[in-house]
């Protein structure tokens, strides 16, 4: 079979529509590929956004989570009397119930002044937040029949008083009568709201 000009003329529309329509597949190809690529560059960057929400979502979860138990602490320590005023009085009776309970015969106690709290208790002062913290030193005197006996006032001190207990110092020695004495520097502490 042989091809002549009479031959391509009858070919020539359908020889133009095959090209045309192979311009127009391979123009859908290549808009089907670049709208592929625009799609997967997309749903990375969903991704990615998803990712970071989480991330942020989490983060104020966690904060979230940390903020209540500081505030359940706040609360704790406003309900134990620690956040107010100084309680003195309720100091007073809880020793004499301590000195009652342990049954030490001797135990003798004295207060100096409230002050706010020095760099030798708490390094970075007295100033936190909206509080001041405070402190007032006790020197107090006991009478023992061992050692125990002090390890457990100072932690029922630690447990009932409206106050944060800080052990300055503790000695023991034998008083005249053969018993053992102690003698320690106590810092109760207290956070007075800021005026």
């Amino acid at each position: 079979m042989k091809f002549d000009s009479q031959d391509f003329k009858r070919l020539q529309w359908t020889l133009l529509f095959l090209a045309i329509c192979l311009l127009v597949a391979g123009g859908a190809v290549w808009f089907a590929l670049t709208l592929q690529k625009q799609t997967a560059q997309a749903h990375t960057a969903a991704m990615a956004a998803d990712k970071e929400i989480d991330s942020k979502l989490s983060r104020a979860r966690s904060e979230e989570q940390e903020l209540r138990e500081k505030i359940t602490h706040f609360q704790t320590l406003r309900n134990r009397g620690i956040i107010g005023a100084e309680q003195r009085l309720d100091w007073v009776e809880i020793l004499g119930r301590i000195k009652t309970t342990r049954r030490i015969s001797g135990l003798d106690y004295e207060f100096a002044p409230q002050r706010p709290v020095d760099a030798t208790i708490l390094p970075g002062g007295a100033a936190a937040g909206g509080f001041t913290i405070m402190a007032s030193q006790m020197r107090l005197h006991m009478r023992l029949l061992h050692e125990g006996d002090l390890l457990n006032v100072l932690n029922d001190l630690r447990a009932m008083a409206p106050a944060l207990i800080q052990v300055r110092a503790c000695k023991i020695g034998h008083s005249t009568d053969a018993q053992l004495a102690a003698e320690c520097t106590l810092e109760w502490i207290t956070f007075k709201e800021a005026a």
